[in-house]
């Protein structure tokens, strides 16, 4: 199920090869990047209207709990670059994605995992030392490390409008069950839906 550049670019024309990629980088000097927004007073997730997966009113599947510990599902790469796609908007951001095929993880165990075994809500926010960037490569890290080929990393978004006062990196996720992109506020281990008339995204890495 390893995705094939030509496939990818019928969906994202724009999409190139690390190869190609690195081609075109300047020899002479590296692009920098400096981040120098405002990070918001409380997460976006707690903004009015934004839609958040309410685990109390989606109780886990008997036949998910069967399969968790059986044979994983192998979900292509391309239906993952789709769901973003469909999540995030056609464009206007960077996405980065690692690899041709990923493992599906359903959102419960996902969660059951960050509730009783992940501490990453926990920390204490520091700025500049240990904020919403630091918290979201912590998650991801742990995540990854426990679940071998999940579709999760990180995204860095802002407002869609003016003004563009502040800017916030959290965790994003593919979910195979119902091949939706959530995104995961590490901070309060929160799953939420991207609200496209609210924020843009700028840089996605899966």
């Amino acid at each position: 199920m390893y995705m094939e550049l030509d496939a990818l670019k019928k969906v994202m024309p724009s999409a190139q090869s690390m190869e190609e990629y690195v081609a075109s980088i300047k020899k002479d000097e590296p692009t920098v990047i400096l981040r120098n927004y405002n990070e918001p007073k409380t997460p976006p997730c707690q903004d009015k209207g934004v839609k958040v997966f309410d685990f109390a009113k989606h109780s886990r599947p008997e036949e998910d709990v069967a399969n968790a510990y059986g044979t994983k599902q192998s979900i292509a790469g391309i239906n993952v670059v789709n769901a973003v796609k469909a999540a995030l908007g056609p464009g206007g951001y960077a996405l980065h994605i690692s690899d041709g095929s990923y493992t599906g993880y359903s959102i419960w165990e996902l969660q059951e995992y960050m509730k009783n075994f992940d501490s990453t809500n926990l920390r204490v926010w520091i700025e500049e030392v240990f904020d919403c960037d630091d918290f979201s490569e912590v998650l991801a890290g742990n995540v990854n490390g426990f679940f071998p080929g999940i579709a999760f990393g990180t995204i860095w978004y802002g407002p869609k409008n003016p003004p563009y006062n502040w800017g916030h990196s959290v965790n994003i996720y593919y979910s195979y069950t119902d091949h939706k992109i959530y995104l995961v506020e590490p901070q309060n281990d929160t799953f939420y839906l991207f609200d496209t008339s609210k924020w843009m995204a700028w840089m996605v890495v899966l």
